[in-house]
Parts: C-alpha cells; structure tokens; sequence
C-alpha cells in the first residue's frame, strides 16, 4: 500500500465516517429509548407513559382505573396499560367540535326598542 493510499486518522474521509457513526449511535439510541416489545401483539405503557400522553395527572389515572374506564394490568406493583385501550378510550370519548356562536352575540345584549 503507498502512502497516498492510506486514509489517515485525520482525512477528511475518516471525519465523514466517524461523524455517519455518531449519527447511526444516536438513532440507536432512540429506538432503544422508545422501543416496547410486543406481547401477543399488543403494546404495553407504564402508568407515567399514559399520563404524559393523555396530559392527566396520577390521580385522574387511578379515577380512570376504578371507574373502569381503562383496563390495566397488574403485575407484582406495577400496572400496565394497552395501548390499544388508550386509544379505543380516546376513539369513544371523541366529540365534534361544534359550530361556535358569534362573539358579538355572547358580548352584547339586545337593547330594548
């Protein structure tokens, strides 16, 4: 191998590669953040997952959870929720918007003739 030949340490080439290595480290690292196995097919959250994503607090899942308004999984002290649920929860609960009144309406009253 001649000298011209070897890609040194500090060649722009190797800089192209080691920065499209950091890049591929960096998506991994996503995947493996968001990643959850399936069971049976369905996807599992934890109970912090579900509060982040419906924006409701602990206390208004555990109101879900005794209503029956969520099935959940109890393993050991852990409960476990299907996304599939959460989503079904939210298909259910889905309302329209309806048409909005006039402002003008709601902020001033009719004057008596």
């Amino acid at each position: 191998m001649t000298e011209e030949e070897i890609i040194r340490q500090e060649s722009p080439e190797m800089g192209a590669l080691f920065d499209g290595l950091a890049s591929v480290a960096e998506q991994m690292s996503e995947i493996a953040a968001t990643h959850r196995p399936l069971f049976g097919g369905d996807v599992y959250l934890t109970g912090r997952e579900v509060t982040e994503r419906l924006f409701i607090s602990r206390r208004t899942l555990q109101e879900y959870r005794d209503r029956g308004l969520l099935p959940y999984t109890r393993i050991g002290g852990k409960m476990l929720y299907k996304l599939s649920d959460l989503e079904r929860l939210l298909r259910e609960n889905y309302r329209t918007q309806t048409p909005l009144r006039p402002l003008h309406r709601i902020t001033h009253k009719p004057q008596d003739p």
